[in-house]
Parts: structure tokens; sequence; C-alpha cells
């Protein structure tokens, strides 16, 4: 089941069972009654616990069918062994919704994959949605319906608010919830999946994207069992407009092994992860601090329209800095309007005034030098955020006096700027520029991080509403279950767009001399045989081949292929044109583990291994969504026309990888991988130089 599951009653229960019920608060089975009778929940708890009349105060139920009332959710906090049982007596109970603490499942092989097996086979059968097992479970601030057992709230309590959290570790997702309390952010909810057994990521960025209390998603992932139902969820998030920030672990080769033995989940091609979050509007990133820095300001932060960087600043040190750092992380530092340089001139003649802006330290002193440099930069500079270094000055009482007039007041003028100011000061004065919109960092290209992450929040969210409609593939494009030759994997190719030259097979040295007569000059000569797809390394290549060698040079493939791959079945010799010049590029699908097939493109030939400059997408995709991931090549200049050579069509190329997405979606069953490299891109769109097709063994 590819769609995203209904989790109200998970996220937002009205009534709560614990199974395994302890009198001992400190205990799993107890924490959770512990600290709901704390908080308080507001609606009914039922202990069940077949020795004790009375747990905590409360009835205690020998079983949950005992209890004869309407559950919403139950936790399960007893060994891996009782599960199943207590399980199927939560689903002839009508329980809604689980949540399993225990562990010993399919993280560890044996019994416990058994017992998984099960657990999915009841959620399946009865509806009942299942959070773990394995898992640190659930929390909801705004009811206070506690389904964990993490000790956090030995030390404070979570506020409510608009930010929800989800995870696939639980000791990662309660350092995150309490990262977030400690910033003073306030949560939504906070789930933490564990093995996913049912209830997985992609159904929580589901609810975060239709709950009208989410205003932003964060994501902590190890793996996906489910790609399509988080491809539909993260495209549910972008239409809703709620930004998502995700840290995805397991890029090593030990972490992927690491993540696969935590919670059985499949860690997928890294890269390939990198370019879906990118496809769907996610922003990456690559640690607990980035994703609470983000996360924070998109919560109280408009988004950019754009990637125009203003920085002012009293150090001009410090404007050296954020200008690099900026340049590094793809923001622009436009030099300001004349009319904005003029307005910072006329108050600060000994000023620097092309941006960056240096009011220089008199700003600290003069503070109306900071406020009119300031709106100078936001009335006049064009820019779609800014950047504010103040240094340490937030120390200073005298400083922020002045300052916490100034700020309050431009922050009323420009309601829409987006602002940060890079400044060390007391918690007291932070928070209180943060009630006015401002997004405060101690550390300035740590903030321009933050910002340039809005700008790709806005650019995602752009993305998802153009249109961008998949072009129509023949019905008759079909990868067969036997291996392909070239030439028979070229000619497939070619029926989807894939432009080929002329090509012949030769099966005599007759055959190949008149076929390079009449391809009309020099060719092309290659071993024509699926078994043998390294041509070169057996001399199964020759290059301009003329009439007159066209009979040695096919001899002489012939028998290096009876030489080095004696038991290949060889079908000929292939000849084709030798191609015009053009920028070699590669084009390739692989069916990656985890979303299927993926389209990479790049600087192809021999410089593919050498530079890896190559951009991946989940197929399929349009030509708009082709187009952004050519223009992601480092090497894009050479297929614009560098130093005067003939730009490349890029439309024409861009159509192309769109139509070889939608075939590969089409076959997705049906084969392993398809290289076409190179592909010599032109003017004219190009030409490809050769096919290989790969079928699923």
């Amino acid at each position: 089941m590819s769609q995203p599951r209904d989790l109200t009653a998970l996220i937002d229960p009205k009534s709560i069972a614990v199974i395994g019920a302890s009198n001992e608060p400190y205990k799993f089975g107890g924490r959770p009654i512990r600290y709901m009778k704390m908080a308080p929940f507001q609606g009914p708890i039922y202990p069940i616990n077949p020795r004790e009349p009375e747990i905590q105060g409360l009835k205690a139920y020998a079983d949950i069918r005992d209890v004869g009332q309407p559950i919403d959710m139950a936790i399960v906090t007893v060994p891996a062994p009782a599960v199943v049982g207590v399980v199927e007596a939560a689903a002839e109970a009508n329980v809604k919704s689980l949540v399993i603490f225990s562990s010993s499942f399919a993280e560890v092989g044996g019994d416990g994959a058994v017992w998984q097996e099960r657990l999915r086979q009841v959620s399946e059968e009865s509806g009942m949605r299942i959070c773990g097992p394995n898992c640190l479970g659930t929390l909801t601030p705004a009811t206070w319906a506690i389904g964990t057992f993490s000790s956090m709230f030995d030390h404070g309590w979570p506020k409510p608010g608009g930010l929800t959290i989800m995870t696939q570790s639980g000791a990662v997702g309660a350092h995150i919830l309490v990262q977030a309390r400690e910033l003073g952010l306030g949560i939504r909810t906070w789930v933490a999946t564990g093995n996913e057994v049912d209830v997985d990521i992609a159904d929580c960025i589901a609810y975060g994207a239709t709950d009208p209390e989410t205003k932003v998603i964060t994501a902590y992932m190890e793996g996906c069992k489910n790609p399509e139902r988080l491809i539909t969820a993260l495209k549910m998030a972008r239409e809703a407009g709620k930004p998502v920030f995700c840290m995805k672990v397991g890029s090593s080769e030990v972490g992927a092994a690491a993540a696969a033995t935590h919670t059985a989940s499949l860690a997928g091609a890294d890269a390939v992860f990198d370019a879906a979050f990118r496809q769907f509007g996610v922003v990456r990133v690559h640690s607990l601090e980035e994703m609470m820095d983000q996360a924070a300001a998109a919560l109280v932060s408009p988004l950019p329209k754009g990637r125009r960087l203003g920085i002012v600043t009293v150090s001009g040190g410090a404007g050296v800095m954020a200008s690099d750092e900026a340049e590094n992380i793809g923001l622009e530092v436009p030099e300001l309007p004349k009319i904005a340089q003029d307005a910072v001139k006329a108050a600060m003649p000994y000023a620097a005034a092309r941006n960056p802006v240096d009011v220089t330290a008199m700003a600290t002193n003069q503070f109306d030098l900071l406020r009119e440099g300031l709106e100078a930069m936001l009335e006049h500079g064009k820019v779609d955020m800014t950047m504010i270094f103040l240094s340490a000055v937030g120390f200073s009482e005298r400083i922020m006096e002045g300052l916490n007039e100034i700020f309050p007041a431009i922050r009323e003028r420009y309601p829409d700027a987006i602002m940060s100011i890079a400044m060390l000061c007391s918690d007291e004065n932070r928070r209180h520029l943060e009630s006015h919109g401002y997004l405060i960092c101690e550390e300035m290209n740590r903030g321009l991080r933050t910002m340039e992450a809005l700008a790709r929040v806005r650019e995602g969210f752009d993305r998802g509403s153009d249109d961008d409609p998949l072009p129509e593939a023949p019905s008759d494009a079909v990868i067969p279950e036997s291996l392909l030759n070239e030439f028979d994997a070229a000619q497939l190719l070619s029926r989807i767009g894939v432009p080929y030259p002329d090509m012949r097979v030769a099966a005599t040295a007759d055959e190949a001399r008149a076929a390079v007569e009449a391809l009309g000059g020099r060719c092309v000569m290659k071993i024509l045989s699926a078994d043998i797809q390294h041509k070169s390394d057996i001399g199964g290549v020759k290059l301009n081949v003329i009439p007159d060698g066209a009979a040695s040079a096919f001899e002489a493939i012939m028998a290096g292929a009876a030489e080095h791959a004696p038991s290949a079945t060889v079908d000929g010799v292939l000849v084709a044109p030798m191609a015009a010049s053009g920028v070699e590029t590669i084009l390739g699908v692989q069916n990656d583990p985890v979303f299927g097939p993926t389209v990479m493109f790049g600087l192809g030939g021999i410089f593919v291994e050498v530079f890896r400059d190559v951009s991946f997408r989940v197929a399929p995709f349009g030509p708009k969504e082709a187009m952004r991931m050519i223009r992601e090549l480092k090497s894009l200049p050479m297929l614009e026309g560098a130093r005067g050579t003939e730009p490349v069509d890029l439309e024409r190329l861009a159509l192309m990888l769109s139509k070889l997405s939608v075939f590969a979606a089409a076959n997705a069953d049906r084969f392993e991988s398809i290289d076409i490299n190179p592909f010599v891109a032109r003017g004219d769109g190009g030409v490809a130089l050769d096919a290989v097709i790969a079928p699923k063994a």
C-alpha cells in the first residue's frame, strides 16, 4: 500500500491504555502513566496488568478486552514473546492504534522477525495502526497524550506549538525533542517509529502535511521501506506549503549496515536519496544543529523570494567572511543600486556602501547610523534577505537598550523583511529580538546557511507549482527478458527518442566493407555481442575504418572475440559512422533498491569515473525537472558553449532525459540498469554512441 494512512488515533488519542502497566513509576510500564497524571492528560487512562487491581491510583484491568470502553491508543510494554498475544487481544477489543516499546523483533532476526511479520498481519487485517515495535513512542503536548517512556519530562516539559518531529531513532529523536524544548520551540507532535512494521516516517510526514496545527516538519531517517508512500507524503507537504527538513543517515557503508541492524531499514544509495529530497522539495540537513536552526527559522520567518543577500556589518572583516560564505553556499551578494549607496553615504560618508555595507563600530555609539544603513538596504537594496553582524555587543546593557528601540521599529516598518542578526547576547535579549521576527545566530556563517535553507524551501515550493507534464511514451517500447546486444538495445532506445546514428550489422568481412561504403566515410566497427560489455578490452573496437580496411578490421575483431571470449554468442560486427565532435555526456538509469528507476546524467566518456560530475532524479519526471537536473552540473558551462564552442541544445537534451525517465518507470520491473555512454551532446541535440540494457536477473 503506497498511500499514507490516517494517524489521528495515534497522534490525538482521546483515551489510552497501557498494557504491561506498572506501579513502579520509573519502569517503562510506569513512566507514561506517571507523566500523563502529572501533565495531566485529559482523557481516561486504562492500566492493563493481570496481577494488580490498581496501578498508580487507577483501576487496573487483567485484559484489554475487559475495559469495555473505546480505546484510541494502547501502549505495549511487555517482553517480546508476549507481544503478539496482547496485540491480537487489542485488535479484538477494537483498539485503534498501538505503540509498542518492546524490542527484539526484526532488528535481531530469528523468532523476532517471525513475530514482527505477525504484527504486520494483525495490523493489515484489523486496520489498527501500529507504531513500532522497538520504538520510543509518541507525544502530543497540546493534549499531553504521552505514549513514550523517555525520561525527558524529569527535567522539563516542552510547550505546544507548530513543529512536528518524526524520527526512526528513539534516542536521536529524544535528543531533538530536548533541543527544541531548550530553544523554546513549540511542539505539535513527536513520533519515533522504530521498526516501522506499520506506521512509517512517510505516514508521519503526511499527517503533518494535512494537520492544520503543523507549520514545519523535521525528520530523522535511517532508511525507507515504501518509497512510493514517502514520495506521496513529500508531495503532500510541498503542496500544503509545509517545509520539511530531513537528516538522512547511512551514507557510508558502515552507516548503512548500522541502520539495517538498528531498525531493519534499507538505506539505499545516498546520492539517490539526496536527489529525491531535492526533487520533492525537502531540505536535507547534515547535523541536528542545522535541523534545529532551520526549523526554528522556518517557524517564524517568511521565505525569501530569491537568493540576493544584503550584508550590514560593524566590521569590514566580517563583511568579507560573509561574502565568502555566501558564494560557497550559492547566495548572491549584489552591488547595491546607486540610490541605496547614496543613502548610506549621506548618513555615513566614511562607510563602505557597495554591499557589504560597513557602518563601522561607530554604529554601536550612534545607533541611528545602524538604522539608516539598514533602512537603505531594506528600502532600496533589492535584496531578498539581510545579514546583520554585531559581534558581541549583545552583552552590553547600554548598547542593547538602544538596539531594543531600533530593531522593533525597523521590523514594524518592514514586516516581511528576512533579517538575521549575528550577535552574542543573553538569552533574554535573544528571545526579545526573536519575538520581533529576527533570526538570531551566534555564528554568522551558521546564520547564512539557515537563510540559504529557507531559499531552498521557497525553490522547492515553486518547483511544486510548475506545470511539467510527462511526455508520452510508445506503448511498444518494452524491455524483453533476454539480454540485448548493442544494436537491439539502440533500436529500442531510439523508439523513445534517444537519437542514434545509422548503424549496420555485418556478419562477414564483405558485409563489413559494404556497410562502410554505404555509410560514406570513416566508420567505427565494434564486436556485437550481448555477452561482451567491455569491447575495447578484447580489441573489439576499431576506429576510423575506411572501406579498404573494413575486411581486415572485421577479421581482427572476430579473432579477438574468439580468443578472449570464446563462450560468448557473437552476432557479428556493428558498423556506424564516426560521430562529429561535441560534449561527451552519460545518460543512465539504475534500478535503486529503494526508489526504483533513477536517472543519472553527467559528464561522460572517460571523465565520468574521474570527475563524478553527475546528477540524479527519481523517474518519471517532466522536461522542466530534467532541465534542473542538467543545470546542477559543475560542467554546465561546457554544455552552454564555453570558450566559443557550440552550445548544446539543452531543451532537446532535457526532453530526451524526461522521455528516458518515463520509459524506465514503465519498465521498472524489467531491468537492472540502462547505460548510454557516451552521448555526444551538440547543438543539433546530439547522438548516442553506445547502448547497454541489463534486464532483471
